[in-house]
């Protein structure tokens, strides 16, 4: 089996696909402090405020930071 890596849900050195505006992260025990940490990695929009998980508002939305993925292609072989 042979596999092409295409990519990676985290980015360094400024090679965000979107940057987000000035942050909010809230703890799980409520405690708030700005912070720039969405602009390195994919997120997810939610409706509601999560409950038990860090979270981030921007622009009265709100948002949680998923766990890097590399993402690969399976190459079929002609063997």
């Amino acid at each position: 089996m042979r596999f092409e890596i295409l990519g990676i849900t985290k980015t360094w050195f400024g090679g965000a696909y979107k940057t987000y505006p000035e942050q909010i992260q809230v703890n799980k025990d409520g405690k708030e402090s700005r912070v720039s940490k969405l602009n390195d990695g994919a997120t997810i929009c939610h409706s509601q405020p999560p409950t038990s998980e860090t979270y981030y508002i921007v622009e009265e939305k709100f948002y949680t930071q998923v766990y890097a993925r590399v993402l690969v292609r399976f190459i079929q072989s002609s063997e």
